[in-house]
This record gives structure tokens, sequence and C-alpha cells, in this order.
């Protein structure tokens, strides 16, 4: 397993600002979890200047979120940028050798009137997608996105374990939104054990999706970390944060370590965070 470091911490023109965390981390074991903003000239710009330092580190990518609907149907100009920006994070992927990409099926609104809409067009943009990805020997995994204080979230709990049981796509649980969402998440873990390949972890006041820091929230992050031990030990864990978090290096240096030590895995190069 990994521990990665989301880019959703930083603005596209502070991109560059991980690698100072990344230096201080100083492990093999703890990688980047790149979160593209193809629409912004800036993140490209400095993903370039910058590819041999992303290739120094495990990777993996979220897959495109701004600017990107994957729930319209073919043919519409929402369509056509969410595949284009999707195949640019396939090619990145390759060129990084990077673990997997996630995939949310939606990001729109969802409502009783345009469920059924919203789910057949993100359904065939995914089986879409994953025949595109087999050229780039890169997996797709399928995300637990929405929250219902934002009114997006397209699967309930029971739907979504529904979902995962029977797709070919492996699964990544956003704890986060789990907690927004009043899920039972040691059940859907225990539901899901077998498919589930990472998390994304962050915290909230058990309604917005703030993507704080792990104890910084109303979600106790032990009981996590026991689920986490007891059915999938060997999946990723993705820090998943949000800007308002980027200032706080001690307090993210603090999280790695405290994740470290509460499951046992060692500091693969004895860097300066002890």
């Amino acid at each position: 397993m990994n521990i990665y470091i989301s880019t959703n911490l930083y603005p596209a023109n502070e991109l560059e600002q991980i690698f100072q965390l990344m230096e201080r981390i100083q492990d093999e074991a703890v990688g980047i979890e790149l979160f593209p903003e193809w629409h912004d000239s800036r993140f490209a710009d400095t993903l370039s200047k910058n590819l041999d330092r992303f290739k120094a580190y495990p990777s993996a990518l979220h897959g495109p979120y701004y600017y990107t609907e994957h729930a319209k149907k073919k043919g519409c100009t929402e369509y056509e940028t969410a595949k284009a920006y999707f195949i640019k994070t396939l090619e990145l992927a390759k060129e990084l050798n990077s673990k997997y990409i996630v995939y949310h099926h939606n990001n729109c609104p969802v409502n009783p009137e345009n469920r059924d809409e919203i789910l057949k067009n993100s359904v065939e943009n995914l089986l879409e997608l994953d025949a595109l990805a087999k050229d780039y020997h890169v997996a797709i995994v399928v995300e637990n996105a929405g929250v219902l204080s934002r009114g997006n979230m397209l699967f309930d709990e029971s739907q979504f374990i529904e979902l995962a049981k029977n797709m070919d796509n492996r699964i990544l649980i956003d704890i986060g939104h789990a907690f927004a969402n009043n899920w039972n998440l040691d059940y859907v873990i225990s539901a899901l054990k077998d498919k589930i390949v990472s998390y994304h972890l962050h915290n909230n006041d058990g309604v917005e999706d703030h993507h704080n820091r792990i104890r910084d929230g109303k979600f106790n992050i032990n009981d996590f970390f026991e689920s986490y031990k007891k059915y999938t030990p060997k999946a990723d864990l993705v820090i998943e944060y949000g800007k308002g978090c980027r200032e706080d290096m001690e307090g993210i240096l603090k999280d790695v370590y405290e994740i470290r030590e509460t499951l046992g895995l060692p500091n693969l190069c004895k860097g300066s965070l002890t």
C-alpha cells in the first residue's frame, strides 16, 4: 500500500509547493495524487516543467473535476470537454506510470426527474473511458462522489454498494463524503472489502464537504482506522485536504506521521518526519 498526498491542496499557480512537503516527508511509500486542472494553463505549464520531479514519487491521479461533467449526453460540448480532459489524464497516467485514475459519475445536481438520465449517461461514459484506458494500461477506480448538502449525490449507501458489486471497476471510498451523507462507513467497507483499493481521507462537520484535516471535524477517524485494519489493510490512503490546509505544513506532516504510527507502517527512508 501507499500513502498519497493530493495536490488538491494547491491552486494551479502553487502546484510546485507539493515538493516542499514531499521533501519534508522523505518516505518512499508516500507519493502524490495529482489533481489535474486542465482548464488552467498554469497547471499544464507547471506540470511540464516538473514532470521528472513528479516521476520520482509513486503516483495516482484524480480524474478531472473542474469544468468536467461525465453525466452529459454524448456529442454535447460538456461531454466532449470531459472526454478530452480525461484522455489528457490517461496520457499523464501512462507518462507517470500512475497506479489508477479516480472517476466521478457526476458532479452536477441530481433530482428524481433527472437521475435516470444522469446515471445512463455517466455509466456509458465510464464504459467508453474504460475501453480507452486499456490502451494506456491504466485502471479507472470509481469514487463515492456527491454530497447531500450540495444536492449532487447520485447513489445512496445501498445503491453505491450494489453498483460497486456489479461493475468491473474497483472502488475508492471517500470517507468525508460517506460521513456527510450519513453512511455507515464500517458496513460499507465490510461489504466492499474485496473491491476497495484506496480511500480519500479528510474530515468535516457531518454536513458540508470541507476537506479538513483528519481530526478537524466530527468524524471519529479512529473508527475508520479500525475498519481499515480489519477489512482492507492493503488499500492505499490518500490525504485529500482542501486548499485551506495548504499553509499548515506542520499539521499535514503530523497527520502523515499519525497515520503511519497508527497503522504500524515503517518510514522507508528515515526522513525528517519523526
